[in-house]
């Protein structure tokens, strides 16, 4: 089964550490072959340097002024999370001007946590777009080292994949060439139909709006995308696209008590450890009777 990274993967080491423990999760009759593609971008870390809000939500002299030091603590440390949990416990105790400072304090995270975010997810989607061979040759480079015959007809293959990721696969399978044969399909936080909608789906889809949902080829057999409510980059895939067979792709929530109260909850250590996206893949890849 192939795994597939999505944006703001830059640290190879911490990827691996990642799909291994998906794999221990998911059980030793799985073998899981990761695809790294996270050194075709430059690193992300000056981004600080142009994001205007980021420096004035860190800076002491400004978190001194949010009340209490965990609250303090939590702005400095850009945990959106630790934020919201101190809102929570102290909101009752605070007087007009500690909240208005509070939520000062939130509102400048959280813009300068999505402006952090919406700068890896364009800058990563240009280089895929100016790498584009590149990554598909990557992905069958590693298909063809580790999984020798599958991807084709008479062997397709399994894919988890992460944002970004799901639609490079998802290329690969319709306009690939040579195409990519999926047997099971599973999306985590994907821009597939939105890119379809906007006009970027690959060249062998009619990108004209028909009031109907594409029929895409036999070589994606079944898909299941998993989405998160408050993951502002993930979209459903059933309203758009139908499967070969008739079937619509399976559209997931995962959201499961105190963990569906993130915000920009779009990282993939959210859905691969997340119990629903388990259960789902366990589920599907005993469907698919593959270990591949």
């Amino acid at each position: 089964m192939l795994v597939v990274h999505g944006i703001g993967t830059r640290d190879k080491d911490h990827y691996l550490a990642e799909v291994a423990g998906l794999n221990e999760a998911l059980g030793e009759q799985v073998r899981l072959i990761p695809v790294y593609w996270g050194d075709m971008g430059a690193p992300t870390q000056p981004l600080d340097s142009i994001l205007p809000y980021l420096a004035w939500s860190v800076r002491e002299d400004r978190a001194s002024r949010y009340g209490s030091a965990e609250v303090r603590s939590a702005v400095a440390s850009r945990d959106l999370t630790q934020v919201m949990d101190t809102v929570a416990s102290g909101w009752r105790r605070w007087s007009g001007e500690t909240r208005r400072r509070v939520l000062a304090a939130v509102y400048s995270l959280v813009r300068s946590q999505y402006q952090w975010a919406s700068g890896e997810y364009t800058g990563d989607l240009i280089v895929y777009q100016r790498h584009q061979a590149t990554v598909h040759s990557r992905v069958w480079r590693e298909i063809r080292s580790h999984a020798a015959g599958y991807g084709e007809p008479e062997r397709p293959i399994d894919v988890i994949s992460h944002s970004l990721g799901g639609a490079m696969v998802f290329d690969l399978a319709v306009a690939g060439d040579p195409a990519l044969h999926v047997r099971s399909l599973l999306t985590c936080a994907s821009q597939i139909s939105y890119f379809h909608i906007i006009g970027c789906s690959p060249h062998r889809l009619d990108p004209t709006s028909t009031g109907r949902p594409v029929t895409l080829p036999a070589t994606i057999g079944a898909w299941t995308n998993f989405f998160v409510p408050f993951d502002p980059w993930a979209f459903l895939a059933a309203p758009v696209f139908t499967l070969s067979d008739g079937r619509v792709p399976e559209d997931v929530e995962v959201y499961a008590g105190d963990r569906g109260d993130r915000v920009l909850a779009h990282a993939a250590s959210y859905y691969w450890t997340h119990p629903v996206f388990l259960a789902r893949a366990r589920e599907r890849l005993g469907a698919s009777g593959t270990t591949g």
